[in-house]
């Protein structure tokens, strides 16, 4: 690349950055807090309660309602009082928009607009906008299928840009990327596995520089990345792909252990406490949290392996979505416990989320239902239709259930009260 290409390029960035709509308002320090990766701490279990209902009448619970440029399927995230979320718009998805969204009334606080530097091609049912962004409390790390990443403040203010999809060219592929990234002892670790250029790679939080970067095997790959604590008071990061599942070092990249087991592409592997849930043609649990060496499989069960979304932790609980039937089985041996259809639910892409007793599910038709486990089955105990598709994992917190259409955001509120939307 010459020199002036070069100084064209950055022009073109600094323009995109100066046409943002920014917001000089942040987040007070008490209410920081972290999402560190796809479904924030990789359970998709909730630390607070979420709405029993979910319901759009005027005396509903549907406390605020915002439609966002161009489409989305990736999930939103929440940093105290700000929901950050993505999305692509133009002929081929090639516009990359990051908005942050009052969580309070729904409105825009700020929006950065990029131009991609990969390939924004996708599948009609995805967008560019596939991976789920993150935050470690003082910046966000949006990633999209082009592979551009681009880290902001919580203002919207762009601190660095990598177009990993103009450095490594043939990464990607004709349907799409969608693995998020996630973050570790201030590393952002990407999965960008396609036929062409794949491999991952550690970049620096601070400054977008690679850290590391390993070959991986060349196979399109839509699963995340997952960190997982280890009993040394260190952590690392496990990828999982068709042939093997292998844990690194999250600042060198070293390979700390590697296990010849075929993984799913699409789920996502789960964490429970000191189980270690990586999804294939059976759910395999390995145990994480007796030494640091290789783990040890604990038990396999083919009966809990989810299909597109990633298993969900429970409590003592493990829940695989299988389109629309639902299973459920015990955590400490993978034992099934009851397995149930949902009744009226369509396809489903979207990962649940679980609060108290309850799981919050989304259809790729935007119908949304919540399930209570009632001990021996489950039970629909709410249902809604949002009119649009919906294929990322909602986000609960402080009570509220944040949900990504591809066009429009929804905040769902526990008071019953609420006041409608406009």
């Amino acid at each position: 690349m010459s020199m002036h290409r070069f100084a064209c390029c950055w022009g073109l960035f600094c323009i995109w950055l100066s046409t943002g709509v920014v917001s000089a308002r942040v987040c007070s320090g008490a209410d920081l807090a972290d999402w560190l990766g796809f479904r924030g701490d990789g359970t998709s279990q909730a630390a607070s309660d979420g709405p029993d209902s979910l319901s759009l009448a005027d005396d509903g619970n549907l406390k605020w309602k915002i439609a966002l440029p161009g489409k989305s399927v990736a999930g939103p995230i929440v940093v105290g009082d700000l929901v950050v979320t993505t999305s692509s718009s133009g002929e081929d998805g090639e516009v990359l928009h990051i908005c942050g969204v009052d969580l309070n009334d729904g409105t825009l606080r700020w929006e950065q607009t990029f131009r991609a530097t990969g390939r924004p091609f996708c599948h009609p049912t995805s967008a560019n906008a596939a991976p789920s962004p993150m935050s470690d409390g003082r910046r966000i790390y949006a990633f999209f299928s082009s592979n551009d990443l681009i880290c902001l403040d919580l203002t919207g203010r762009l601190i660095w840009y990598r177009g990993l999809g103009f450095d490594y060219p043939q990464a990607g592929n004709d349907i799409g990327m969608a693995s998020s990234p996630t973050m570790v002892d201030g590393v952002v670790v990407v999965q960008v596995e396609s036929q062409g250029d794949s491999f991952a790679a550690g970049i620096d939080a601070l400054t977008g520089k690679n850290l590391w970067r390993i070959d991986r095997p060349r196979a399109a790959n839509w699963s995340s990345p997952l960190v997982i604590p280890r009993p040394d008071q260190s952590n690392e990061v496990v990828f999982q792909s068709r042939t093997d599942v292998l844990a690194v070092e999250p600042r060198t990249g070293k390979i700390r252990w590697e296990i010849n087991e075929p993984a799913a592409t699409i789920a996502s592997a789960t964490l429970a406490d000191s189980y270690l849930l990586i999804p294939g043609s059976e759910l395999l649990a390995l145990d994480v949290g007796g030494s640091a060496s290789t783990p040890e499989v604990v038990w396999r069960n083919n009966k809990l392996v989810p299909r597109n979304a990633s298993l969900v932790v429970g409590g003592e609980r493990l829940y695989a979505l299988k389109g629309s039937v639902l299973v459920a089985g015990n955590r400490s041996d993978g034992e099934t416990i009851w397995q149930q259809r949902l009744s009226g639910l369509g396809g489903t892409w979207a990962t649940p989320v679980f609060a108290n007793d309850k799981l919050y599910i989304f259809d790729q038709a935007g119908k949304g239902i919540v399930v209570a486990d009632q001990g021996d089955k489950a039970a629909i105990i709410s249902e809604v239709d949002l009119g649009e598709a919906v294929l990322a994992s909602p986000a609960v917190v402080s009570g509220r259930l944040i949900v990504r259409g591809e066009q429009t955001l929804f905040c769902f509120d526990s008071s019953s009260d609420s006041a409608s939307a406009d």
